[in-house]
């Protein structure tokens, strides 16, 4: 089966074209998009997918409706990272390294280009089935001069973007239809497989130099996922595990400068 309905790149006018059981909505560039889809989830479609109309990144937020408790649903944090990391694989040049970094990072060639974000119905806990869950995630595919020169002036991890990696004609369109198709690929597969499948894809790209960092400052040391999808991390020689769902709360909201 395809991944794509037609062969020449799409533009950036271009309404994107998605699987029947997903529906495009746009959100104007100066509205946040992420907070636009909490807003609208306990009342939009399931398999609503938000995107921003902003070409300098790929945005989107999916609208799901989980049939299992939160500490499994949270599963789609991963399946998110999977499929942007195939459909940035099938995209780009086969020269851009594709890696994973938690709490959500997507990493081209060791610099953070993306990042993917869980947000569930506040009023569900752990073992309690959601009403709504969005997935979110986005890529930068251009950088205005004033970032690049925050960038260098900054001690923190290295940025970059899809044009700086060699994916510069990739069109925010033709990243939101992939991006959307190889999600859906993976949430199929778990349905069908489980999770493990995406533990060993996810795995096979993680980005395991860096520690992770807590909200609080202090560092702990990355160990692996455990079968649930829950990341084993070592904090004063003690090994815990924290949830998908649970990760902003302990390591703090991931930001892209």
């Amino acid at each position: 089966m395809t991944l794509y309905y037609e062969d020449d790149p799409a533009d950036n006018s271009t309404r994107p074209q998605l699987p029947p059981l997903l529906r495009a909505v746009s959100v104007p560039q100066e509205q946040d998009l992420l907070e636009k889809s909490i807003v609208e989830a306990p009342t939009c479609e399931v398999g609503t997918v938000f995107y921003s109309e902003n070409t300098d990144q790929m945005e989107i937020a999916v609208r799901l409706a989980p049939e299992v408790p939160t500490r499994q649903a949270g599963q789609m944090l991963f399946a998110m990272m999977i499929g942007l990391g195939d459909s940035i694989g099938a995209l780009a040049p086969p020269e851009v390294a594709v890696t994973y970094q938690l709490p959500g990072y997507i990493m081209l060639n060791r610099g953070r280009a993306g990042l993917v974000r869980l947000v569930v119905d506040p009023l569900a806990r752990s073992d309690d089935v959601p009403e709504w869950m969005i997935v979110s995630a986005m890529v930068r595919l251009t950088a205005r001069e004033e970032q690049h020169k925050d960038w260098a002036e900054s001690a923190g991890a290295e940025q970059t973007t899809m044009q700086e990696e060699g994916g510069g004609f990739i069109s925010r369109t033709r990243f939101v239809e992939s991006s959307c198709r190889h999600f859906l690929a993976w949430v199929n597969r778990w349905q069908d497989d489980g999770f493990h499948p995406l533990y060993e894809s996810w795995m096979q790209r993680l980005e395991g130099s860096a520690p992770i960092d807590f909200a609080g400052g202090e560092q702990a040391e990355w160990v692996g996922l455990d079968e649930d999808g829950g990341a084993l991390i070592k904090l004063d020689g003690k090994t815990t595990s924290v949830m998908p769902h649970e990760l902003e709360a302990v390591c703090g909201v991931p930001i892209l400068p």
